[in-house]
């Protein structure tokens, strides 16, 4: 009952979701988040957040994608810890695109969020082309698509999801 507290009041801060940063940049490609923690009292509390990842690097070998999450933190009573602002870097597990959508799995990860460890589950991220008025990011879906047909090297898969991210932003500033 108290975890079902801590989603209820996460979800009512979270509710401005991802189109309220504060900062310049526009996201591309979004993701919920889930993490959990053990708190104080030594119950399971919750983190939940949106993700609006806005670059591709890879680190270690691996693609990563960062992004801003906006959320919040509660204990295991549901008693909100604090809001979540925070940049965080997710392994990219695997990619599938085609020309409309663009859909990948972020690995588990650990972070550090409101000077507390957080374990993040395994969640997906994506994006259409077809959400709005008209199309977007077709030429660099369609370019991932093709890229990922074959067996390509992790920063040639990086740099084809930054063209996706780079794509539908400068398609969000124009309108």
């Amino acid at each position: 009952m108290a975890i079902l507290a801590a989603v209820a009041a996460i979800v009512c801060l979270c509710a401005s979701g991802v189109l309220a940063q504060d900062n310049e940049e526009v996201a591309a490609i979004t993701a919920r988040v889930h993490g959990t923690f053990v708190d104080k009292a030594g119950g399971l509390g919750v983190l939940s957040a949106d993700m609006s990842i806005i670059r591709f690097e890879v680190r270690n070998g691996t693609v990563t994608a960062i992004g801003r999450i906006e959320g919040a933190l509660a204990d295991s009573t549901g008693d909100v810890l604090g809001k979540v602002k925070k940049e965080l870097a997710l392994p990219v597990a695997g990619v599938a695109s085609t020309c409309n959508q663009l859909r990948m799995d972020l690995a588990a990860t650990d972070a550090d969020i409101l000077d507390t460890p957080v374990h993040f589950d395994r969640e997906v991220a994506g994006f259409d082309s077809r959400d709005g008025a008209r199309p977007k990011a077709l030429g660099a879906l369609c370019a991932a698509a093709r890229l990922l047909q074959e067996k390509p090297a992790v920063d040639s898969v990086a740099r084809a999801l930054n063209d996706i991210a780079i794509a539908v932003k400068n398609e969000a500033t124009r309108r």
